[in-house]
Order: structure tokens, then C-alpha cells, then sequence
């Protein structure tokens, strides 16, 4: 199936190219009882809205039931990565800048604040006015915060 699953993966990346849009994330995996073939899309000129993924989800469907690279029933979803995406390092973090992210370090330390800069030294946060600065490689994990 891990062929299968790349073979996938080449064509979706083809069909979000041709529509401007980027793979963020791939699966396929047996979820109460059921297999789901996930596929998250990305839009890197903002948000991904519900007629991008409608769009997606037909073209993809077309290829798979032409295809039929899967030899069992499954249920396809396209979805976006959400308000409160994950980051994942340096081209993301510059993406976002001004945006409320949340950042948990190595050091166990975490911060909530707007992005101001980043650069492969360092990451500057405002973090209620004051400046928090720390490296990249010192992130665990990260992710944008909802703003209301």
C-alpha cells in the first residue's frame, strides 16, 4: 500500500500544482473501521476556502476512480490544514509573520505572541510588547493561534 499511497501522492501534487495550491499532508489509514484516504491541501497565498477543496476532492476523485489505485472501499477527504495550523520552520514561520502563533521549545519554555521576524539565526516574537527571541532549531513544535 506504501506504493500505492506515493503514486497517489505524485498525482495529487501534480493536480495542486496546476491549481496553485500545495500538498501539506497525506494519509491513509483504517479509522473506526473504515478507510480514510486524508488529503490536506494548502493554499500559499492565504487561507484554503471550502470551494478549493470541493475542487480538489473532484479532481482527485476523478483520478482515483480512472486509476483505481486502491483495491478497496474508502472514503476520501480533503480538508485544509485549519486556522490553527501547524507551522513547520523557517518558510512557514516568514509566511506568518504578524500573525498570533504558539511556539513550544526543547527547553520546555512556551510563548504565545505575533511573529515579527524570522531568519535562520533567530525567531523574534511579540509577546504582550515585549520581544522574545530565540532559534529555530530550538522549536519542538509550533502552531498559529485562532484570533477572535
Amino acid at each position: 500500500m506504501e506504493d500505492a499511497l506515493e503514486g497517489i501522492r505524485t498525482e495529487v501534487e501534480k493536480i495542486l500544482l496546476s491549481m496553485g495550491l500545495e500538498l501539506f499532508d497525506i494519509s491513509f489509514k483504517k479509522e473506526r473501521g473504515r478507510w480514510v484516504l486524508r488529503i490536506i491541501i494548502d493554499d500559499p497565498n492565504g487561507y484554503v476556502s471550502v470551494a478549493q477543496c470541493e475542487k480538489v476532492s473532484m479532481k482527485v476523485s476523478d483520478y482515483l476512480d480512472q486509476e483505481d489505485p486502491i483495491p478497496h472501499s474508502y472514503v476520501l477527504e480533503v480538508s485544509s490544514p485549519g486556522l490553527d495550523r501547524p507551522l513547520r520552520g523557517l518558510n512557514d514561520y516568514k509566511r506568518f509573520i504578524g500573525k498570533l502563533a504558539k511556539f513550544w521549545l526543547v527547553s520546555g519554555q512556551v510563548y504565545v505572541g505575533r511573529i515579527e521576524s524570522a531568519e535562520e539565526s533567530q525567531i523574534v516574537l511579540d509577546v504582550l510588547g515585549e520581544k522574545v527571541v530565540f532559534k529555530p532549531e530550538d522549536v519542538k513544535r509550533s502552531r498559529l493561534e485562532i484570533e477572535f
